[in-house]
């Protein structure tokens, strides 16, 4: 081996000796910076330096609320407040869904509703159940839906119920909306029983205000619905919409029909962050309108008793009512109905 060679091999020993104590100094540095006044490890810097952020982390977001939105929580209705309203039931006596009486003797509800095992509606009750104290019942005849209706096509997702006829001390009718775009409605309230009901206990008739944010989403979601947001708002009400086929109600007139609702409920809520809680589709009148009218045209052509127009109360004072009308041979007829406050009609 000569000199030049001996003098490489030394020089890159010591070259590693040396690299090799810098390395142990800055790893003794690093050590003792992450160690508090005790002597023990600082877990903190250690976490900051693995910490990953997580994409599925809400974001705490601001709440901020359009202006005139009449957002309120789930209240209970009271007697006569919605006169309109229809429990349709079972031939066991069990819930199916809302409906809102639109003529004597029919009632508008969903397409899907119509297909249920639904046997006579409750009028008068604030409650969906037949004994309920001054409910009455009457019988279903026939249904009848939206023409292009499809089980996969909740668009057209409108039913009719034909049912016996009734006095006019039972219940109002609701004027169906004139509104021919969502764009501009801020707000609606939406009605139906049992809300935010527990399965096997009482549901009972209650409504909600909802925020609007019906706008079509290109390519996403096209339908031309009302989507009814609850949010932004200090709440302890348990917050749900376990219903469907109840009317969305604006300046006392029918919007639209729940045609989908929102099972998951939150228990209590804040007006600090937003947390998008949607909780019901409300599918236009307008998509189905000229259907509807001309349906309530054909069924008061036939009926001689008309009922007064929801805000105007059905009057109950009366209990026992003549009704004198026409009669298809020209001559005089008339009815007679009885109504109490405290009986069920049966059928």
């Amino acid at each position: 081996m000569n000199s030049n060679s001996v003098f490489l091999l030394i020089f890159c020993v010591l070259f590693c000796i040396f690299v090799s104590e810098g390395v142990a100094d800055n790893v003794k540095k690093s050590v003792d910076d992450n160690r508090d006044d005790n002597g023990e490890t600082n877990d903190e810097a250690k976490d900051e330096s693995l910490e990953v952020p997580s994409e599925n982390e809400p974001n705490k977001v601001t709440c901020s609320r359009r202006i005139n939105t009449r957002l309120h929580e789930i209240r209970a209705a009271t007697r006569n407040q919605y006169p309109f309203m229809a429990a349709v039931m079972s031939d066991h006596d069990d819930y199916i869904c809302s409906g809102s009486v639109v003529s004597n003797g029919l009632i508008l509800t969903t397409a899907q509703c119509t297909q249920q095992s639904i046997s006579y509606v409750l009028l008068n009750s604030t409650g969906a159940k037949k004994n309920e104290g001054g409910a009455l019942a009457y019988h279903i005849i026939k249904t009848d839906r939206f023409p292009t209706f499809s089980t996969t096509d909740t668009d057209k997702d409108v039913g009719l119920l034909y049912t016996d006829k009734f006095p006019p001390e039972v219940a109002s009718k609701i004027k169906i909306s004139d509104y021919r775009s969502t764009r501009n409605l801020v707000d609606v309230e939406a009605i139906g029983f049992g809300l935010n009901s527990e399965v096997g206990t009482m549901k009972e008739l209650q409504y909600i205000g909802v925020e609007n944010r019906g706008f079509p989403i290109p390519m996403v979601d096209s339908r031309d619905l009302i989507r009814g947001y609850f949010d932004c708002i200090d709440t302890k009400v348990v917050t749900c919409f376990k219903d469907t086929g109840g009317p969305g109600v604006f300046n006392q007139e029918l919007i639209g029909i729940v045609v989908k609702g929102q099972t998951e409920c939150i228990k209590e809520m804040t007006s600090a962050y937003a947390v998008n809680k949607k909780l019901v589709e409300i599918l236009p009148t307008y998509t189905f309108k000229a259907w509807l009218d001309e349906k309530i045209t054909k069924n008061e052509e036939k009926d001689p008793v008309q009922l007064v127009t929801f805000p105007s109360m059905p009057t109950a004072s009366a209990s026992r009512r003549v009704i004198s009308y026409q009669g298809t041979d020209g001559k005089k007829a008339g009815a007679v109905y009885r109504i109490s406050s405290s009986t069920n009609n049966e059928y």
